[in-house]
């Protein structure tokens, strides 16, 4: 293997310790919650219980804006150090806390440190890789945020609240010993005039002395941009608008859009979130633990085949192949809890559930869940990367928020089927928006996805 191809996994290896962290805080929820009513000294009622959930969303949404105050100014490298902050503090606060209050701010604090990585980690990656190694990366930060989830799962179940903070807190740790010596983007250096310092960087990052065609491409990039802004300070509304201005970038937009719905508005969140309680509905005879696991065995296991097969199938083939998976398998659980909710003697189907809800699972692993990050960090033009990356990080903060919520409403008040129905729904719209308006970037350069998004309506 090529030596600049090995070191760019290795950034990538290095980059995915807090993407696994962002995983632990994502998969926290899971097996925790139900210690709140059993042996944990903290006692947690039903309502709390959504804010613990909830509030690492509003932390994710918060923490997106962070990017916008810190990318252009100390670089996509010096805000991915500075994420570590929040993210070290929650998982002292969480460990730690006495009471609901401390623990809310911990999870606050974890959603803060995961909004900032969403925002610039696939930035980050888009912009240090190949585009023989920016498909496989970008899709390598889902399968290893699922990974995290996978662990939280693993080491949550099975330990106890202090343990698992405790245990968790070594990845922020360990990437900022690491992360510390690695380079900054070369088109973040390319944009402060720092071309001998981008050369250096795309040497090291691809392995080879002659790096005069990468770095024209970075400059035309870069000089696109001063074109269009001509290098001033730009205001929040001014960056909003030019968000809007171009062709490609609207484009850009509305791909951005339908992949983030595919994200979060297919129902994982809570599905994952609310696991144990949906399993214990069913009655099926598996543990509810041994559940749980199998479910974060799948997910991990779809999303190391999606980066397998990324490369010869792309991301779009991807995307049509997983979400009718998910469309099936939450249709049949919607009817299962319908038949359950009517009555109807299902003795003999409560396996259902646990099956559809890991083959749900292995769907959204393969594409739903890791893709749309690679597309977040390819699609977009440069001088609108930043408040394309803070509206991605605030669109998933706010849809999954209202999706735990709605989910939690609706069953409550009208039983588990109905919001699986729904999701069911959503998703079958979302395939056919995927088929109808987003584009194969898989294997083109930045400047080639620029290209064909201008060229189409």
């Amino acid at each position: 293997m090529e030596v600049g191809i090995l070191r760019q996994i290795f950034i990538g290896i290095v980059c995915n310790l807090l993407i696994i962290d962002s995983g632990l805080n994502e998969g926290w929820s899971t097996p925790i919650i139900p210690k709140f009513k059993q042996d944990d000294p903290l006692k947690v009622s039903n309502d709390q219980i959504v804010w613990v959930v909830n509030l690492m969303y509003v932390g994710v949404g918060l923490g997106s804006i962070v990017p916008f105050l810190l990318m252009d100014r100390i670089g996509r490298k010096g805000t991915l150090l500075f994420a570590t902050i929040p993210k070290i503090a929650s998982w002292i606060l969480i460990g730690l806390a006495a009471t609901i209050g401390q623990l809310y701010i911990g999870r606050l604090m974890a959603g803060v440190g995961c909004g900032i990585t969403y925002s610039v980690m696939p930035m980050y990656l888009g912009e240090v890789s190949s585009k023989k190694t920016r498909g496989p990366l970008g899709t390598a930060m889902a399968v290893l945020l699922n990974t995290g989830m996978m662990l939280a799962y693993a080491i949550g179940l099975w330990t106890s609240r202090f343990a698992m903070s405790m245990i968790s807190l070594s990845l922020p740790v360990a990437f900022l010993a690491i992360f510390v010596w690695l380079p900054e983007s070369s088109v973040f250096l390319t944009r402060k005039n720092k071309l001998t310092s981008a050369e250096r960087t795309l040497k090291w990052a691809l392995g080879k002395d002659d790096v005069i065609e990468e770095l024209e491409e970075i400059k035309r990039i870069v000089a696109s941009e001063e074109k269009s802004s001509e290098r001033r300070a730009r205001s929040v509304a001014r960056s909003v608008r030019e968000l809007f201005a171009r062709r490609e970038n609207r484009r850009a937009f509305r791909i951005a859009v339908i992949l983030l719905s595919a994200l979060t508005l297919t129902g994982a969140a809570p599905l994952l979130a609310y696991q144990s309680f949906i399993f214990v509905e069913a009655g099926f005879e598996v543990s509810t633990n041994v559940s749980i696991v199998m479910t974060g065995c799948a997910i991990v296991v779809a999303g190391s085949v999606c980066v397998s097969v990324v490369r010869f199938t792309g991301k779009r083939l991807l995307l049509l192949i997983s979400t009718p998976i998910c469309v099936l398998s939450l249709a049949t659980i919607a009817i299962f809890f319908g038949l359950l909710s009517a009555g109807r003697d299902v003795s003999a189907l409560r396996w259902m559930p646990t099956v559809f809800l890991v083959i749900y699972v292995l769907g959204y692993g393969l594409a739903l869940n890791p893709i749309p990050l690679a597309y977040i960090g390819e699609i977009f033009h440069t001088d609108v990367k930043a408040p394309a990356a803070i509206f991605s990080s605030l669109y998933y903060a706010v849809a999954t928020m209202l999706v735990v919520k709605f989910y939690q409403v609706l069953q409550e008040s009208q039983g588990t089927y109905m919001p699986v129905l729904a999701f069911t729904v959503i998703t079958l719209l979302i395939w056919l928006l995927i088929y109808r308006y987003v584009p194969e970037t898989e294997g083109k350069t930045l400047e080639e996805i620029q290209i064909e998004l201008r060229r189409k309506n």
